[in-house]
């Protein structure tokens, strides 16, 4: 099935819709457990790691809010195809907006995954607090996994 074909988009749409879900319910409703869950365990075991940093779940929180806006983006994308399937007769003009549509969906959802991917792969991995950017925890994976997806569904709506 290709990507950009109603199921695979729909399926990609879903997905982004579940990752943005996990990431805005972790972030803004378990801050702690999730600072405890992604820190190193050498950073733990130190003096800074071993206290409860407040302003460190403030700013968690204030990331899971943004991830609400893509979750939300996703979720229109869903809910829109959704709706084409049960429409008859849809009109080539309408086909070319939705596609325009899907282009502009997929980049913002594409630059938000890769933007947490380069943080991680670049900044968190170097600092040795988070285990984000180290072998093949999820986190990583599947903001890469998802901005690779995301981006190659724009090229080839665009091709």
């Amino acid at each position: 099935m290709p990507i950009t074909s109603k199921n695979g988009l729909l399926l990609l749409y879903g997905g982004n819709a579940l990752w943005f879900t996990s990431a805005f319910t972790h972030f803004v409703f378990y801050p702690e457990r999730t600072l405890r869950r992604v820190t190193s365990k050498s950073y733990k075991a130190s003096a800074a790691g071993a206290t409860r940093n407040l302003l460190a779940e403030d700013v968690l929180r204030y990331l899971g809010a943004f991830n609400a806006s893509a979750l939300v983006l996703a979720l229109l994308r869903v809910i829109r195809l959704l709706q084409l399937r049960k429409q008859a007769g849809v009109s080539v003009s309408d086909v070319l907006a939705e596609r325009q549509l899907d282009v502009l969906a997929l980049a913002v959802l594409g630059v938000a995954n890769l933007s947490q991917c380069i943080s991680n792969l670049g900044y968190a991995r170097q600092t040795g607090r988070w285990i984000m950017g180290h072998g093949f925890d999820r986190i990583t994976v599947l903001d890469t996994v998802f901005a690779i997806l995301d981006f190659g569904a724009v090229l080839r709506i665009m091709a």
